[in-house]
């Protein structure tokens, strides 16, 4: 009796958990922002509702009787708890777990989760169904020891025969977390230069440009070999141009028309106040490149868009120059709560600057410690905002591919998304100074870094145009001539090839023009 009444309060007990968690927590888990504790108690409930049956069924006919008819019937009921759990083990893996993980890895700056996870996503399932198989079999009263033995047994002999796949897949990791390029990147091979597109379990898949086909390498054999990585440090890639002239033209004025003919290209690096002065006459003016017109209207608009972010964020980098110069004053003696104020509210100021402000809950009437996205419909346009009109803009560019017109708002998107993420990290850590704080103005001026070196590098004076003098003889002077290209992996990475010939084109008949061609 004392055990039948045991059972009737564990029951109550599993019943009410059953209702708090998946009736009353339903509404409180669809305000998180993330969908995960919702899809994890959608997908719960049916397996969970199975189990608790067939378990209070089981400890019910144990305590009724213990004939071989009940007990094959107990048997029966094991088998099924275990099919539900693996069942509901399978469901949570795939679309919570992995599914968790992905959104983690699409926000990540690491390469190595992008291997890893699909790697994750493959085995799971399976030692999922293995280890559910086994239980199954335990369940049903099969003795599986001699099972077990043999798997652990042909394990090993797997292991061994499987031993150079298992190099390649940790020289894949190896490549992957202390990594020579991301993938995208444009690599030198003797066959030529290729695209890094996929660091798999075995093979590393590169699009090898001149041949226009896909080479397949063991990891192995790629960690071992040296790497050139053509788009590092920055991924603006550098083209070379060499120019015979006369030997009697004026230097001075052979530099200044190579370098408005190349600032006025619409696809190189340069100052954007320059470009859009010499768009006008230096670019398609030899009617010899295709779409010239179209292409210079919407560079304008692109260069304009454009010299609009670079403004916003001379202004967001300034600020956060001074921020850090004041807030390491103000550490050496101690912060009080009147610069801890002030540091915060200049933050703040600063976050809205870039389009971030304090989440407001109006349910619950106050404000979260969180940053979110500002509207855009304010008066003042935000960094966000003016990066979504530059890279819609780009989009119109003719030359581009139906897939580079997908491919760029999703490369900016992902960059925006890592500025909020670390703006949002900044933002909770100045929430919590201490008075005995040293390292804030450190963490300021880190995004300041990380906001010129990363976030937008198409700023930096080195990337603008260069012109040399190789060679000087009695007949002609060379000169060489050496510009980057905005984007090289656009176009199908056939961008920079076609810049170079539409410079190397327009160069030549302006200077044919100007009679100081040879």
């Amino acid at each position: 009796m004392q055990d039948m009444l045991n059972i009737l309060i564990s029951l109550a007990i599993f019943l009410i958990l059953y209702y708090l968690v998946f009736y009353v927590s339903r509404p409180w888990a669809r305000k998180f922002r993330s969908d995960v504790a919702i899809v994890t108690i959608k997908t719960s409930q049916i397996p969970v509702t199975i189990i608790g049956i067939a378990g209070f069924l089981k400890l019910f006919l144990a305590k009724l009787s213990t004939e071989p008819s009940i007990q094959f019937l107990e048997r029966g009921l094991s088998a099924i708890i275990v099919l539900a759990s693996t069942v509901w083990i399978l469901r949570l893996v795939k679309q919570v777990v992995i599914y968790t993980l992905k959104q983690f890895a699409q926000r990540s700056e690491e390469q190595w989760d992008d291997v890893l996870i699909p790697f994750i996503e493959a085995t799971l399932p399976v030692i999922a169904y293995a280890a559910g198989a086994v239980f199954f079999l335990q369940a049903i009263g099969i003795d599986t020891s001699g099972l077990i033995a043999a798997l652990g047994g042909l394990s090993l002999i797997i292991g061994f025969s499987l031993q150079p796949t298992l190099t390649n897949f940790f020289s894949g990791l190896f490549l992957l977390i202390d990594s020579p390029f991301q993938f995208g990147d444009i690599i030198a091979l003797p066959s030529g230069q290729a695209v890094i597109k996929k660091i798999g379990l075995r093979l590393t898949t590169l699009y090898v440009i001149e041949q226009h086909c896909d080479l397949y390498m063991p990891n192995s054999a790629m960690q071992a070999q040296s790497i050139t990585n053509v788009v590092r440090p920055t991924p603006y890639y550098y083209y070379n141009l060499q120019l015979s002239v006369s030997s009697d033209a004026d230097p001075s004025r052979i530099v200044q028309l190579i370098e408005s003919v190349i600032l006025a290209h619409p696809d190189t690096l340069g100052n954007t106040d320059q470009k859009l002065e010499k768009l006008e006459s230096f670019y398609g003016v030899s009617n010899a490149l295709p779409m010239a017109t179209q292409k210079r209207e919407t560079a304008k608009l692109r260069l304009l868009a454009e010299q609009e972010v670079n403004k916003k964020l001379i202004v967001i980098e300034e600020a956060l120059t001074n921020l850090s110069d004041r807030v390491s004053q103000m550490e050496e003696g101690g912060l009080n709560a009147n610069e801890i104020r002030q540091i915060k509210g200049d933050f703040l100021s600063i976050c809205r600057q870039v389009g971030l402000d304090i989440a407001a809950d109006p349910k619950l009437r106050r404000q979260k410690l969180e940053l979110v996205e500002i509207a855009s419909d304010t008066s003042e346009k935000t960094l966000i905002h003016l990066i979504r009109d530059w890279y819609k803009a780009w989009v119109k560019d003719p030359s581009l591919l139906y897939k580079d017109r997908i491919s760029l708002p999703q490369e900016w998107e992902r960059r925006i998304n890592l500025l909020k993420l670390k703006f949002n990290k900044a933002f909770k850590r100045v929430n919590n100074i201490s008075t005995d704080e040293t390292r804030l103005d450190t963490l300021v001026s880190d995004i300041r870094t990380w906001m010129k070196e990363s976030f937008k590098t198409t700023r930096n004076e080195w990337q603008n145009s260069k012109v040399w003098v190789d060679n000087f003889s009695s007949a002609d002077r060379s000169y060489n001539v050496r510009f980057y290209v905005d984007n090289v992996a656009l176009e199908h990475y056939q961008r920079g090839q076609r810049v170079k010939s539409e410079i190397n084109q327009e160069l030549t008949w302006q200077l044919r023009q100007a009679y100081l061609a040879v």
